[in-house]
């Protein structure tokens, strides 16, 4: 051997290049049809004769190529995510040093590479003049840890390898050939590659890659391979946008290096109207590259366009080197004119009297049938001056068109209904009217008979604010049992509540899940309060049983397993009302845990978290109420008092975790059935908040109306109708339970509503 030769060999040993590759063929019958013919098939993101890339996972003979252990699984981590700078390479020309082997390409630690004529996988010498395919060609030699860029020969660290029947690449080594950015990030473990304007994102053990933050499903997962980022090669080389032949004959991948940069736009709005609509482009041009993009020349482009029609807008660019692109054009369909909406209404009367009802009618139209928004602007159900009052009414379409009219309402200086008449009359029922809060405590309060039924409330509201761990309460209860539920999450990471039921008696139980109405998660508390509320009422009118199950003697299961599968953000708070029933002695647990942690792993190690000394938990009997009026009401003006812990006495109990005597102020929990036996014709039956803010839910006679529909009760000045009797004598019943997160007591009045005037 010359010492020429022997020098050049040991260059080529120096040589660590982490971009080899494996481009498998299609079916037997193709590669038999392939042999035929030497002409070279492209492939890739911008092929030229619009041919699909080969069938990843065949080798050059039509069959799956295994990995050096002979499966198709090497090079599995277990989940593991490396730095992409792990593995480097050399050229023969600059003969620079790869990594250490701790991955660190400064690493001083003596770590160097082998001949690749004596190391595994062993590597051949390759004259490949790469000139024959253009000007700059990276060639792939299939089978093979060789790649040759412009006549300088690389050699890869790994070889292209194929897993579960998909052909992988290093990605590393792709990279660098073609002069993109490589990074890491180490708070999301992804390896990224910056190309121009476009950042792609790879993940081990991922089948999916992102680029600029949108998902792309790969052809394999990308995975570590001794210490070497590999990823679908076909996946890779389509994602970066590059040019890229497969020829039969050589068994070689032809890069073309010397791309063209890629117009491409995007036009807005979707709708263009002639003469109306300005035309915004967004630039979407890149170079596969990274190369700048210094000009550009636009075609059939205008801000506005005059006339109806087909339009085509082109656009090409030209890069730092002088190379223009393909012409990419878009054809717009400009429509005629948009034509605003006509807007118009009328009302039922030319003039109308003091507190006398208006009826408004929207008749607006469009021509495209389009009207998204409807604004009007003084359109009182009735006045209560004398005079001109002028109403508003503005419509727009889709494409932001309006239209807007005014008119003016006349009202005479005859009385009709007073303002306080006038909302008894014609305020909908759910929403909120005013009253003088005074008038309401000066009605007569009426003492119903009560009776009590044989339900135990379990409430779990302290510690109100979770901080940690633990069980939040827990009792032995037989029979039915009623659990109110509500907790904010106050620590700094998410948790979960689960309700967890124990048999402890010596023979089979049977629990049922009866009704129940949760809510939240949610940052605000009356929110959940009032809508688990409103879903547990529902849940009455289902008449079926939610969930059945039997336990074995000393058994424990999960109740509300839909309440456990959601995690609770700090700061959010969840409610809860269930009824419960056991043929059997149960013990229920109510549990805050980590949401990353196991309940069954955890439950033995928890302890009970001390109260918050401010809200109330505890088992408290008869927490069913039956409030019957045999009299008839309505005649005169009267009201029930729910949750004063006075006419309505709170009931007591006992908190199992302290040992301790407690009481249910507010009665929130207690399930009240009001039984009106008789009431008069022509009676308004409302709700007056008497203890502050209110937003909760009622059933009257079966039909569930929200305390208020929108919004709340914000103080007793305030007043929601529930329902109102016709022209004959009615039995009504209402069911309530007071809302969690508002405040107790309130009011159930009855008064006569004023004769029917016209």
């Amino acid at each position: 051997m010359s010492h020429f030769r022997w020098k050049r060999t040991v260059a080529m040993a120096l040589v660590a290049l982490q971009c080899a590759a494996v481009l498998p063929v299609a079916s037997a019958l193709e590669q038999r049809e392939m042999n035929d013919v030497t002409q070279v098939q492209t492939f890739g993101p911008q092929s030229v004769d619009g041919s699909q890339p080969p069938i990843d996972g065949q080798d050059l003979n039509g069959t799956e190529q295994l990995n050096n252990d002979g499966t198709t699984e090497g090079g599995a981590t277990n989940g593991e995510t490396v730095d992409p700078n792990v593995d480097g390479s050399t050229s023969i020309e600059t003969g620079q040093p790869s990594e250490g082997a701790n991955g660190d390409p400064n690493a001083t630690d003596g770590s160097s590479i082998e001949n690749p004529n004596t190391t595994e996988p062993k590597s051949v010498e390759h004259n490949i003049d790469t000139t024959i395919y253009g000007s700059d060609v990276l060639v792939i030699l299939a089978n093979s840890n060789v790649i040759v860029h412009n006549n300088v020969t690389y050699y890869s660290k790994e070889p292209i390898t194929v897993k579960k029947g998909v052909s992988y690449i290093s990605v590393r080594g792709l990279v660098e050939r073609f002069g993109f950015q490589l990074d890491f990030d180490n708070t999301t473990k992804e390896t990224i590659i910056r190309q121009g304007d476009r950042e792609l994102r790879y993940k081990a053990n991922s089948n999916v890659y992102r680029i600029n933050g949108e998902s792309t499903k790969m052809s394999g997962a990308s995975y570590l391979q001794n210490n070497t980022f590999m990823v679908p090669l076909t996946s890779a080389l389509q994602a970066m946008q590059i040019k890229y032949e497969w020829e039969q004959q050589t068994k070689r991948i032809i890069v073309q290096m010397s791309s063209a940069p890629v117009a491409k736009f995007k036009v807005t709005p979707e709708h263009v109207f002639a003469g109306q609509t300005e035309v915004v482009v967004e630039n979407q041009s890149f170079h596969p590259r990274g190369l700048q993009i210094i000009d550009y020349e636009w075609t059939g482009l205008e801000s506005f366009y005059s006339e109806a029609g087909q339009y085509v807008i082109s656009l090409r660019v030209l890069d730092e080197k002088g190379v223009w692109s393909e012409p990419y054009s878009v054809t717009i369909n400009v429509q005629p004119p948009n034509m605003p909406p006509v807007v118009d209404f009328s009302t039922n009367k030319s003039q109308y009297k003091m507190g006398e009802l208006i009826e408004y009618s929207n008749e607006s139209y469009d021509d495209e049938d389009a009207i998204e928004k409807v604004e009007w602007t003084n359109n009182k159900q009735a006045f209560f001056t004398p005079g001109e009052h002028q109403v508003t009414l503005r419509v727009t379409d889709k494409h932001g068109l309006s239209a807007e009219i005014t008119k003016s309402i006349t009202v005479t200086n005859e009385t009709l209904y007073t303002f306080e008449e006038f909302n008894k009359v014609y305020t909908q029922v759910g929403h909120v009217y005013p009253i003088d809060g005074s008038t309401v405590l000066g009605m007569k309060e009426l003492l119903p008979q009560l009776r009590h039924g044989q339900r135990t409330l379990y409430r779990s509201n302290s510690p109100e604010s979770i901080v940690q761990d633990g069980i939040l309460y827990q009792d032995h209860i037989a029979g039915g049992t009623r659990i109110l539920l509500h907790h904010k999450n106050a620590k700094s990471t998410d948790i979960k509540l689960y309700v967890v039921v124990k048999n402890v008696s010596d023979e089979d139980a049977v629990v049922r899940v009866e009704r129940a109405g949760t809510a939240g998660p949610s940052l605000h508390p009356q929110q959940t309060g009032k809508a688990a509320a409103q879903r547990y009422f529902q849940s009455f009118r289902e008449h079926g049983i939610i969930s059945e199950q039997t336990l074995k003697p000393k058994q424990s299961a999960l109740l509300m397993t839909e309440m456990s599968n959601k995690a609770i953000k700090p700061q959010q708070v969840f409610t809860m009302y269930a009824d419960f029933l056991g043929d059997s002695n149960l013990q229920y647990q109510i549990i805050a845990l980590d949401a990353s942690k196991d309940i069954w792993k955890e439950l033995p190690k928890l302890q009970v978290l001390p109260s918050d000394g401010t809200h109330i938990r505890g088992s408290f009997n008869n927490a069913d109420r039956t409030l019957t009026v045999s009299d008839l009401v309505g005649e005169q003006s009267s009201r029930i008092v729910i949750g004063d812990n006075k006419s309505d006495k709170k009931i007591g109990g006992w908190d199992t975790t302290s040992n301790k005597d407690v009481d249910n102020a507010g009665n929130y929990g207690v399930l009240y059935r009001i039984v009106l036996e008789r009431v008069a014709p022509n009676t308004l039956i409302g709700v007056n908040a008497r203890g502050g803010q209110y937003s909760g839910s009622i059933l009257v006679n079966g039909q569930e109306i929200g305390l208020p529909i929108n919004g709340i009760l914000k103080s007793k000045d305030e007043a929601t109708p529930i329902y109102r009797t016709g022209d004959r004598e009615e039995k009504v019943e209402i069911w309530f339970t007071p809302a969690a997160a508002s405040y107790m007591p309130l009011n159930i009045f009855m008064t006569q509503l004023p004769p029917k005037r016209t």
